[in-house]
């Protein structure tokens, strides 16, 4: 049902602006279709990002960010993008998720350089994933880019896509990379039956980004641009560690990090995964809730016979990091979005755990 005539004339507008008068192109960014609940059949609809020169580069008006701890995905590159209707703006939350107003769209980009040794190394994009506002909440799809980089087409039905390249050690790696369709956005994005954004939080967003016209913090540019308000300094305001950079944070707190970025999205109270009992929230105080020295509600063969999610002192009897390490789909956690394991964040969370002292009953 359609919430309201304001907000049916706001994005009706955006529409309009979105194309020229003669109907060839997008001039200004908009929710494309956001009012009847349709995608549009190509990303350009939106007038929110476009491929130069192999860069993926927002459009006038598209505010690009970034995030301390991102979601792993086969190693892949990504941009991320926000765009929010004029006069519109999200009220800042210290330790929940953004509410962002009707009519936002929100982009993230995937691709994969050739060889992650080289420097600048040109990226092959491979797909931009929407998540728009619309009148009865927020929906998603993806959109594929075709070879040339020009262009990206709706793939609503999704596609698994065998891509190969050389990481960072020189080895070769060969993933069955994932692009969701429109039904397997609502395994990561659902929360207590409604669609939700997950990355833009204020501790993911305390960062600072390289702008065109200069460095500045995420929080403190989003406040300058009216996209933002009610922050307050980024000194002043909750900051997640960089998963990987031991000079944001110790090991436990790298780790916990982590878990919220890959797992929290399901392992949070309200998420698929909420019968599990397992909490891997950044704020979770609870051990138990953690997974220490909890036994799995129903794990099966995902358990590996193992008794307990995380056994302090011992890695290789916790579950948690065996199905971290698994790429087998009926073992591997998260469930979708990976077919590699992430050699880097598993010998992290093994790490906490060979530290965590005591022992189960």
């Amino acid at each position: 049902m359609l919430r309201s005539l304001g907000v049916i004339a706001l994005f009706s507008a955006a529409a309009v602006a979105a194309c020229g008068e003669d109907g060839t192109g997008p001039l200004t960014p908009s929710a494309a279709g956001a009012d009847t609940g349709g995608f549009p059949s190509v990303l350009s609809a939106y007038a929110m990002v476009s491929i130069q020169d192999g860069a993926v580069v927002p459009n006038t008006g598209v505010t690009p960010y970034d995030l301390n701890t991102q979601l792993f995905s086969d190693y892949a590159v990504k941009f991320r993008t926000v765009w929010m209707p004029p006069g519109t703006s999200v009220s800042y939350q210290d330790t929940a998720r953004f509410e962002f107003p009707a009519g936002t769209v929100i982009t993230k980009s995937f691709g994969f350089p050739a060889d992650f040794r080289v420097a600048g190394a040109p990226v092959k994009w491979v797909e931009t994933r929407v998540l728009v506002h619309g009148t009865g909440g927020w929906t998603g799809t993806s959109y594929t880019w075709n070879d040339a980089q020009t262009i990206a087409t709706i793939n609503a039905g999704g596609e698994i896509l065998d891509l190969s390249f050389i990481d960072a050690s020189g080895q070769t790696q060969s993933p069955t990379y994932l692009v969701p369709s429109q039904s397997q956005c609502q395994k990561c994005h659902a929360n207590d039956g409604a669609m939700i954004t997950l990355g833009p939080w204020a501790m993911q967003l305390n960062r600072d980004y390289a702008y065109a016209d200069g460095t500045d913090n995420e929080l403190a540019r989003w406040t300058t641009l009216g996209l933002l308000t009610g922050a307050p300094s980024p000194d002043q305001a909750p900051k997640l560690p960089v998963f990987d950079d031991p000079s944001t944070g110790d090991v436990p707190s790298r780790a916990r990090a982590y878990l919220q970025a890959n797992c929290s999205y399901c392992h949070n109270g309200n998420g698929e995964a909420r019968t599990s009992g397992l909490v891997l929230l950044y704020t979770e105080t609870d051990p138990y809730a953690l997974g220490v020295c909890k036994p799995p509600v129903a794990a099966g063969k995902a358990g590996q016979n193992q008794h307990y999610d995380i056994v302090p002192g011992s890695p290789g009897a916790s579950i948690l990091p065996y199905r971290m390490t698994a790429t087998d789909p009926g073992v591997a956690m998260p469930e979708l979005g990976r077919s590699l394991e992430h050699v880097e964040a598993v010998d992290l969370i093994n790490q906490w755990i060979t530290g965590m002292t005591g022992g189960c009953q």
